[in-house]
C-alpha cells in the first residue's frame, strides 16, 4: 500500500499497555476498528509526494532504485544491480526507458490506472480487517500494542483477494498514541484453491509481513514488505507472489513536481561513476 493510512486517541498510552494485564474495557476488534478508521481517513486526506530509496531483494539479482512520486505517475530509477552501479550502457538504457515513459501519455495512463487499482484493492482489504478477523490482546511490544487475529467464521468474502486474505491468521501491532498501524503479519493456515485449482492455488504456510513507520510528523509509509507465497494465481496482476522490499530515506518533494523534474531528481541521487571524484 503506498498511502500512509480524524479519530481521537482511544486511551492514554499507559492505559493501552495495561490492557495486556487487565480485562479490557474495549474489545480488541473495537481497537482495531478505530485504528483502521483513522488510517483510512489519513490516507484519503494525504496528497503529499515523496522521494525515497527502494531495495528489491527478490527476485534476484537485488536491485536498488530511487522512486520519485508525482501526480502523473512515479519515476522508478534503477541505481544498482547486486550492489554494483550501472555500467554506462545500462545507465543509458535506463535513461531512455524513463524518457520514453515521460513522453508517452498512454504509458502514464496505464501506470496511474494500475496504481489506482492497487490502492483500491489495498483499501478494501484493509477496511475488512475488523470484520473478517477475530482479534485478541497479546501484550505490549516496544511501547506499542500487539493483537493476534484469526479468521472470523461468520465473515463472507466477496472477492478472490479477500478470500485468500481471510484464510490467514497472524498479528497486528498498533501505535496506541496515534492510532496507527505499525505492522501486520499473516500466515496461510490452509491451502487455497480456486475453482478446484483450475484458476490457481496457494500452498499452506505462505506468509506476508508489512511494516510501517512515521516518516514525518503525521505521515506514515511502508518501510518493509515481504511476501512468501508458493503456488500459482491468475487473478493477481500487479502483486508478486514473492516480494522482499525495503523503503528508506524518505524526502518530501513539491506536489507540483513534473515527471521531467522527477527524472532529474532521481539521476542526481546517483551520478555517473565518472562524475564522482575520489573522496567526494
Amino acid at each position: 500500500m503506498r498511502a500512509a493510512f480524524l479519530i481521537p486517541m482511544l486511551f492514554p498510552v499507559a492505559a493501552m499497555i495495561a490492557l495486556a494485564q487487565a480485562p479490557p474495557s474495549v474489545s480488541a476488534n473495537d481497537v482495531v476498528r478505530k485504528v483502521i478508521a483513522n488510517e483510512l481517513q489519513a490516507d484519503q486526506s494525504d496528497h503529499t509526494h515523496w522521494m525515497y530509496q527502494e531495495v528489491d531483494k527478490i527476485p534476484a539479482p537485488q536491485k536498488n532504485k530511487t522512486v520519485v512520486e508525482t501526480r502523473n505517475g512515479d519515476i522508478n530509477y534503477l541505481d544498482a544491480i547486486d550492489g554494483r552501479p550501472l555500467s554506462p550502457e545500462q545507465r543509458s538504457a535506463e535513461e531512455q526507458r524513463i524518457q520514453h515513459f515521460i513522453n508517452d501519455p498512454d504509458e502514464q495512463r496505464k501506470a496511474r490506472k494500475a496504481s489506482s487499482n492497487d490502492d483500491k484493492q489495498s483499501t478494501e482489504l484493509f477496511a475488512m480487517l475488523p470484520d473478517a478477523f477475530l482479534f485478541k490482546f497479546a501484550g505490549e511490544e516496544d511501547g506499542n500494542l500487539k493483537l493476534t487475529f484469526q479468521p472470523n467464521p461468520d465473515f463472507t468474502s466477496h472477492s478472490s483477494e479477500a478470500y485468500v486474505f481471510h484464510k490467514m491468521d497472524g498479528y497486528v501491532i498498533v501505535n496506541a498514541k496515534e492510532n496507527r498501524l505499525v505492522e501486520i503479519s499473516g500466515r496461510l493456515t490452509n491451502g487455497v484453491e480456486f475453482l478446484g485449482g483450475l484458476m490457481g492455488h496457494l500452498d499452506r504456510g505462505g506468509t506476508f509481513d508489512v511494516r510501517r513507520e512515521e516518516i514525518a510528523p503525521g505521515h506514515w509509509a511502508i518501510t518493509k514488505l515481504k511476501v512468501n507465497m508458493n503456488g500459482k494465481i491468475l487473478f493477481f496482476k500487479t502483486i508478486d507472489v514473492q516480494q522482499d522490499e525495503v523503503h528508506s530515506h524518505f524526502k518530501q518533494i513539491p506536489d507540483s513536481t513534473t515527471l521531467a523534474q522527477a527524472q532529474v531528481m532521481a539521476e542526481k541521487q546517483n551520478p555517473p561513476a565518472s562524475a564522482v571524484t575520489p573522496g567526494g
